[in-house]
């Protein structure tokens, strides 16, 4: 496991020394953050907690044997397109909403969820590392933050 995540961390390193710092969450039960940090740019607090629900809601129908990087991306991608578009509609318009990605409004949250970071890996790589359980209590978790 610890190969894994050197792995996933390896580009992002300028030094060995900095890998303490950007992958502590892995090794922590309980992971501290502002509840800001869960919001993609403008998100409101209704909007957030459907992301959170969303994302819990699809990974836990997942059997422990099939929480790998490919399935999870492969589950969260679609309804991810799907999520951000409905999120616009319903958001009052402004330039920066009209400029952001759709995806961010799922993944961004669920990725700060799981790492209680700004910057880190990508979501699916580690919601695999941190396995089913892990990942469905950390969104639990930033849920209750709200």
């Amino acid at each position: 496991k610890l190969q894994q995540i050197v792995s996933i961390y390896q580009e992002r390193l300028k030094k060995l020394s900095e890998i303490a710092g950007l992958t502590d969450f892995f090794f922590k039960d309980i992971i501290e953050y502002d509840k800001d940090l869960l919001k993609w740019k403008e998100m409101l607090d209704k909007e957030l907690k459907a992301s959170l629900d969303t994302s819990r809601k699809l990974l836990h129908k997942m059997k422990e044997e099939e929480f790998s990087k490919n399935n999870i991306s492969e589950i969260l991608l679609p309804e991810a397109e799907k999520f951000g578009k409905k999120i616009k509609k319903v958001s009052p318009p402004t330039e920066a909403l009209e400029k952001m990605g759709d995806r961010g409004y799922l993944l961004w949250p669920l990725r700060v969820a799981l790492t209680g970071k700004k910057e880190s890996a990508g979501p699916f790589e580690i919601a695999e590392l941190l396995g089913r359980e892990k990942t469905l209590k950390r969104i639990k978790e930033a849920r209750e933050l709200i």
